[in-house]
């Protein structure tokens, strides 16, 4: 592939240099950049198609990721588009209306009582806490089960609080978006 075969001759100039890379202002200059992120074999599973991809990179705009942290950060599960957690949690950040954000975890690890939490504080509200033990995890028929609930149980209990408290207190910031972390759980993932 050549670069005339992403960028053809007469529109090479209106593809600006930001700052912070490209800055794509048209569809033709998404999808211009999803098909060379497609070719490239850099796209995560699942945004092979430079199709897949333009939808990643409209949806992460609207909720404020750049097309590369779009890509990166957006799954789609069963088709229902969802962000990563960590993603999730600077977008709220970066929204200026969390003054706090603080997680942690409380009780004796494996131990029934051994609790996530995460406490989000909004501009103008009271506090949010959100919990998820270990003995909700059993009962949500997760714990223990087969991938990262096995392999990382700890981080998937803070996955659980953080994903309850940004959603509930933070709506307009995720734009109805899922926390992936969570849809895994509750939608068949083949």
């Amino acid at each position: 592939m050549s670069q005339s075969d992403i960028v053809p001759q007469e529109q090479k100039t209106q593809i600006a240099v930001g700052q912070r890379g490209m800055r794509l202002q048209t569809i033709d200059d998404v999808y211009r950049f999803a098909k060379c992120l497609s070719m490239s074999g850099m796209a995560p599973k699942g945004m092979e198609k430079p199709e897949a991809i333009v939808i990643a990179v409209q949806l992460g705009m609207e909720v404020g990721l750049a097309p590369m942290q779009a890509v990166q950060n957006i799954a789609v599960i069963n088709g229902r588009p969802s962000v990563w957690g960590d993603a999730a949690k600077g977008l709220v950040i970066a929204s200026k209306t969390c003054i706090q954000f603080e997680e942690g975890f409380e009780g004796k690890p494996g131990t029934d009582d051994y609790c996530a939490t995460c406490t989000v504080h909004r501009v103008n509200c009271a506090p949010v806490e959100r919990r998820f033990s270990v003995s909700d995890a059993k009962r949500a028929q997760l714990w223990g089960k087969q991938g990262p609930w096995t392999q990382y149980p700890a981080r998937m209990l803070q996955m659980r609080a953080r994903s309850w408290a940004i959603r509930d207190e933070f709506p307009d910031v995720l734009k109805g978006l899922n926390i992936r972390e969570e849809i895994r759980d509750f939608i068949d993932v083949t």
